[in-house]
């Protein structure tokens, strides 16, 4: 029995409810130690990613059951330069508290990134205002989070999060891409 346990089952409810907000502090000051050290034990070494991606929706090579494709560009550091393509499988109306929220989709699918390296693959999921932009104040913007899902050659093994938040001009998604890429050494 760890000691953590024991000062928990040692004691009455109330005492225990009362000491959870230092126990909960203790535990999360644990975490990054240890995460940092299961990244160190399987030699994962972890970057900042700044990349942008140009992109437009397509109907080519589509197979997405909600009808939503992109396709376009990527240019950004760690060798993640090449071609992006994303397939939805999934939209919905909404948040029905979001501005402007009859115009407001939320989606999810995956980002293909094509890369002279490999291919890095994304769960992309985000929110998206519909109406052309100088329509409203929140016209055309989106922003997403993407959770890396799988990946090929140089790519292989990557794992890592990252932000995509932009706006559309003249028909074109325009997007600022930030977050962090973990590769094995």
């Amino acid at each position: 029995m760890n000691r953590l346990h024991r000062i928990v089952v040692g004691r009455s409810l109330g005492s225990n409810l009362l000491r959870l907000p230092a126990l909960l502090c203790a535990a999360l000051s644990i975490s990054p130690g240890n995460v940092a050290a299961d990244r160190d034990a399987h030699a994962i070494k972890c970057k900042k990613l700044h990349a942008q991606i140009l992109a437009v929706a397509t109907t080519e090579g589509c197979t997405s059951v909600v009808g939503l494709c992109t396709a376009g560009t990527i240019e950004g550091n760690r060798g993640v330069n090449g071609t992006t393509y994303f397939t939805a499988d999934s939209i919905e109306r909404g948040p029905a508290t979001a501005l402007d929220a009859a115009s407001t989709v939320s989606y999810s699918g995956l980002l293909v990134i094509t890369t002279q390296h490999g291919t890095l693959t994304s769960r992309d999921t985000g929110v998206f205002n519909t109406v052309p932009a100088g329509t409203t104040t929140t016209a055309g913007f989106f922003s997403s989070y993407d959770h890396v899902e799988s990946g090929t050659g140089r790519f292989e093994n990557a794992t890592g999060t990252f932000v995509t938040g932009g706006h559309t001009v003249d028909g074109q998604l325009e997007s600022e891409v930030q977050g962090e890429i973990c590769m094995p050494r």
